[in-house]
């Protein structure tokens, strides 16, 4: 069986083409995550390592629907060889089934919200407030423009984008680091594919003041995920709806026909969502409580916030499971590894 840890390897982007069907399916070709493939086995399983123990996949089993329980034990079957035992996030009920016939504990974790683009009007009472904000940005001299298309990936460009995220990441605190392997990366600009990235950039006078990366969505999820987030401390209010707004009117007229808004752990959770034959009750308490008085870990509420103002039309329930049963350590393990904790 074999192992492939490049970054974005052209066979990991042809699966993702081919049988993606988690609107998060992009992370799985983050630098540092890995890919496992079998032989006469045409999918993938993106994972890291998480401590010495744990290996932590992610958006699923991205293979063809027939061929992903075989894909599943072949993995489940290497994780074995080699000492570890699996965690799973940020999957759909489908393989969460799966996951549960060999014996996992499994239990929802959170949810990923979609626009459906072509009926998607600003217009009417929901959006009045939403409105005004982008209003205001424009007024007060904002404008949103995309890399490849009104703007050029300068060095100078490049710069002051690094010099967002670090102010951004400084707001939160000292000892905050930047999370890992549940969110997208940006990557060199010169050679970002705008058929895979896209990013949008809010300026006022020639100066960035945030930015929206999104990533390129497949199978029953094709469109973009409104995925990594980035604006100055100080910016004022609307920078982000207006960059998210532009965005959305550019992909309408393409004829893209969904924008997801990514994955928020800890919301629109609901007990009747989860698998009764997999669900861990340790867990689920845990997954509540983290809920009401976790957003030292994640900041799910305003998050959530945001996500609404858009009036989601599809929400979709993820899960999060552990192979054997609920692990205090494997819990620990993924925070580490994601940055959380």
């Amino acid at each position: 069986m074999r192992l492939r840890a490049r970054a974005m390897p052209p066979p990991a982007i042809d699966i993702l083409m081919r049988y993606a069907d988690h609107p998060s399916a992009y992370l799985a070709v983050n630098r540092e995550t890995r890919h496992f493939t079998a032989p006469g086995d045409d999918g993938m399983i993106a994972y890291r390592c998480a401590g010495a123990r744990w290996l932590v996949t992610v958006a699923g089993i991205i293979a063809a629907p027939a061929r992903r329980a075989g894909l599943l034990e072949r993995f489940l079957a290497w994780a074995r060889e080699q000492g570890r035992k699996v965690i799973a996030v940020q999957f759909f009920r489908e393989d969460a089934e799966l996951l549960v016939q060999r014996g996992f504990r499994v239990n929802q974790i959170g949810a990923s919200y979609s626009v459906v683009l072509p009926k998607f009007q600003i217009s009417g009472t929901r959006f009045m407030k939403l409105r005004n904000k982008i209003s205001r940005a424009r007024r007060d001299g904002i404008e949103a423009l995309e890399l490849g298309a009104e703007l050029a990936p300068t060095e100078d460009l490049r710069r002051r984008l690094n010099e967002i995220d670090a102010m951004w990441l400084g707001a939160k605190g000292r000892h905050t680091k930047e999370l890992a392997f549940l969110i997208g990366e940006l990557g060199d600009l010169a050679r970002l594919d705008r058929s895979l990235k896209r990013l949008f950039v809010a300026v006022r006078g020639g100066d960035v003041l945030g930015y929206i990366l999104y990533a390129a969505t497949f199978g029953a999820y094709r469109g973009w995920m409104h995925d990594l987030t980035r604006r100055v401390p100080d910016a004022p209010p609307g920078v982000m709806e207006l960059i998210n707004l532009t965005a959305i009117e550019r992909f309408k007229s393409e004829g893209v026909p969904l924008l997801n808004l990514g994955f928020t752990p800890l919301a629109s959770l609901d007990r009747a969502q989860e698998l009764e034959r997999g669900y861990s009750p340790i867990a689920g308490w845990l997954v509540r409580k983290l809920a009401r008085h976790g957003s030292f870990i994640y900041p799910a509420e305003t998050q959530l916030q945001y996500k609404m103002k858009w009036a989601p039309d599809l929400v979709r329930p993820e899960y999060i499971g552990f192979q054997g049963g609920f692990s205090a350590h494997g819990l620990w393990s993924f925070l580490r590894l994601t940055h959380a904790i």
